[in-house]
């Protein structure tokens, strides 16, 4: 259950990450927030602070050094950590002969890098406890081959997420940490704005977000001797 667990949302700022940390602070988790915008954490840390205990901590996920403070603080606040959500991550499109390094670069760090930094960062704790959750937010796009050939680098680095979680998975087989990689067709989120799409809502082929973060809580509120390994999730 997730009532009074210490819980990391990282991408908490807005859009998913918003709406599961609003989903579990209704529910008496304890969140610890992590994004870039320090004045979007704070509107969300202020909200939150109706329902629950929150902190929000502003870091870069594709900043090891950023990183490893970020996470010192969390447990310097809380004293422990029970789960994390790897939820940050950004949507890139490019074709395949067209070169921008930049958004490669960017793409991997914060889709593929980051999530890594972060689960190397909280795993001794979670070994120390010989408990916890780690619980990665991947996509549709890590287990298909998309038929959109504007974005191949967003699905690479789906693809490499996909991966890393069944590694650790396997490295955690025999302890009684759980892994949950977490695989979403297209849904309403921030990401397609960010990057200047238009029609980022109310698309048919887009789930609610609400939706989505309601089946992230599912798969965390689950007994401590169930492990949801996998969980897709579209439109029908």
């Amino acid at each position: 259950m997730v009532k009074d667990k210490v819980i990391i949302v990282t991408g908490a700022s807005q859009g998913l990450g918003k709406e599961l940390s609003l989903q579990l602070s209704k529910l008496g988790a304890k969140l610890a927030l992590i994004a870039r915008s320090e004045k979007l954490l704070k509107e969300l840390t202020t909200e939150l602070s109706k329902h629950s205990e929150s902190e929000y901590f502003v870091c870069d996920v594709s900043n090891i050094n950023q990183v490893q403070a970020t996470i010192k603080k969390v447990v310097e606040k809380f004293g422990r950590i029970d789960m994390l959500i790897n939820g940050a991550g950004i949507w890139t499109t490019d074709e395949f002969e067209e070169l921008r390094p930049e958004l490669i670069e960017q793409a991997f760090k914060v889709n593929s890098i980051g999530p890594i930094y972060l689960t190397k960062a909280v795993l001794p704790i979670l070994k120390k406890q010989n408990s916890g959750h780690i619980f990665n937010v991947v996509s549709k796009a890590g287990l298909d081959i998309p038929d959109n050939k504007d974005w191949p680098t967003y699905a690479a680095t789906k693809w490499a997420m996909t991966g890393y979680t069944q590694a650790l998975k396997y490295h955690l087989q025999d302890t009684k940490i759980k892994v949950t990689g977490f695989f979403p067709a297209g849904f309403e989120s921030n990401i397609f704005e960010t990057l200047g799409e238009k029609d980022a809502h109310k698309q048919p082929w887009m789930m609610r977000t609400a939706d989505v973060a309601s089946a992230i809580i599912y798969a965390l509120n689950s007994p401590d001797d169930l492990w949801i390994n996998s969980i897709g999730m579209s439109n029908i």
